[in-house]
């Protein structure tokens, strides 16, 4: 999702009538008459830029103790911002696999590990065509899980459609690139992240953050007033906080220890859900 800088924590957007704004007008003008007249319809939506943040506190001893191999400074500030953006991933993979936020979805009976049922190509010509047929846009982004990509790229009815008949180059597995050309995408993402579900101080329950997904979406290059999308992710900032992901650190000798500190202050907004689609179970 494009970032969208706002002044304020809260606020509203706009949200332009899609049934209007494909009503062919009457445009002929008959000669000294005005000009046809068309209006413009338009409603507003709701944003909250929450507050995300992490710390890791080092304790005065540790820091004296500690081996210069560890670099535990370093080490500190590259484990908040990467369970910062675990949570950001976490969350958008929560809100494009939430059909409410898709304007068409489908869950497969016959999935891609099925090599004679599974029609991988024309699940996601329907998609396509979900929607293109309701917005004129083709998507321009397909997001695989790291489940969904393992089984579509060696898929023989993708390998045929994309390379041929006969050619299993390169192991038969097709690359990204190739399926952005072949279905005129401008990127295929494969969202590879895992998680741990379980609690602390018991053994890890590790599951892919993207689970069974594929997602088509058409989402604006560069955000605009009036540029269909399907989200954005609207971003504040407000004084005294550093920029979004950058590392403070500051001490606290009430606690004896050196705090480590980034915070971001955003939300990942669907806007247009008209522009996605979600296959599951693939």
């Amino acid at each position: 999702y494009p970032r969208v800088p706002v002044d304020n924590q809260s606020g509203v957007y706009y949200v332009w009538n899609r049934a209007e704004s494909f009503r062919v007008p009457i445009v002929r003008r008959a000669k000294a008459t005005q000009a046809p007249k068309i209006g413009l319809q338009v409603s507003s939506a709701t944003y909250f830029a929450n507050n995300y943040a992490l710390r890791c506190d080092l304790p005065y001893e540790d820091i004296s103790n500690a081996d210069a191999s560890l670099q535990l400074r370093q080490s500190a500030s590259n484990r908040i911002i990467d369970g910062l953006t675990l949570a950001w991933e976490d969350r958008l993979a929560v809100t494009l696999t939430t059909t409410t936020n898709m304007g068409s979805s489908t869950s497969l009976t016959n999935n891609w590990l099925d090599h004679v049922n599974g029609q991988p190509v024309e699940d996601l010509r329907v998609g396509i065509e979900s929607i293109r047929s309701v917005t004129g846009f083709k998507p321009n982004k397909a997001l695989f899980s790291g489940w969904a990509w393992s089984r579509f790229s060696n898929h023989p009815d993708v390998v045929r459609f994309i390379r041929g008949a006969g050619d299993n180059a390169g192991g038969g597995f097709v690359t990204e690139q190739q399926v952005a050309a072949a279905f005129r995408f401008s990127e295929v993402l494969i969202g590879e992240g895992v998680k741990n579900t379980a609690d602390e101080e018991i053994p890890g329950s590790f599951v892919d953050v993207w689970s069974t997904a594929c997602i088509l979406m058409y989402v604006a290059p560069a955000p605009g007033l009036m540029t269909p999308t399907h989200g954005y992710t609207f971003t504040w900032q407000p004084e005294g906080f550093p920029a979004p992901f950058a590392v403070e650190r500051r001490r606290d000798d009430d606690i004896k220890a050196e705090i480590v500190e980034t915070h971001t202050f955003q939300v990942e907004q669907v806007v247009a859900s008209e522009l996605g689609y979600l296959i599951v179970n693939t």
